[in-house]
């Protein structure tokens, strides 16, 4: 009976000191790289194209930002590394940075506008305003007539899918004083 009660009291000791021993986490050798893209205002660049290229390995991971122009590359295994960002429109960012075990390294990015040469060529000028002539006038297309539900369908309900048309005033003029040319 003496014996088997120290072999319990002898259980519960390495049961106790196993329960309350604390827990050796083990010990990732990776990092993280992460950051924001902006350009010089301060806004964010959402779509921007981000690589991250180990420099002794020539490894190269692409991603590219979010909506709020955040970028992330988990995983990254310790090391100097490259770091490219593009937008179109934008200047390129290139950077270099050494990755330690276990860090978590933030880098921003600014990216400042960059020399684009555009040429805009218009082909047909509709003036907006005519200033020959006090008159309004609207050309209901065909195809867009032929879109709308037949119920219901009028004259009266036609206008209303012209701009600048309330009810039967056309512009904030007074109820009934609108000329229709059919």
């Amino acid at each position: 009976m003496r014996q088997s009660t120290c072999m319990k009291r002898f259980i519960l000791c390495i049961l106790a000191a196993i329960l309350l021993t604390p827990r050796a986490w083990p010990q990732a050798s990776t990092a993280t790289v992460s950051g924001t893209v902006r350009d010089q205002t301060g806004a964010v660049i959402p779509g921007a194209s981000v690589t991250l290229a180990h420099k002794n390995t020539n490894v190269a991971s692409k991603s590219a930002t979010n909506e709020a122009g955040f970028y992330i590359f988990p995983g990254t295994y310790p090391g100097p590394y490259a770091l490219a960002v593009e937008a179109p429109g934008m200047q390129k960012f290139e950077g270099s940075l050494v990755v330690q075990v276990q860090q978590s390294a933030v880098v921003d990015v600014t990216l400042k506008v960059g020399q684009t040469a555009t040429e805009v060529a218009v082909l047909d000028v509709t003036p907006l305003v005519q200033t020959s002539s006090p008159a309004l006038g609207h050309v209901l297309e065909r195809a867009r007539i032929e879109q709308l539900p037949i119920n219901g369908r009028n004259l009266t309900t036609l206008l209303q899918t012209v701009p600048g048309m309330e009810g039967t005033r056309a512009y904030g003029l007074r109820e009934g004083s609108y000329e229709i040319s059919l």
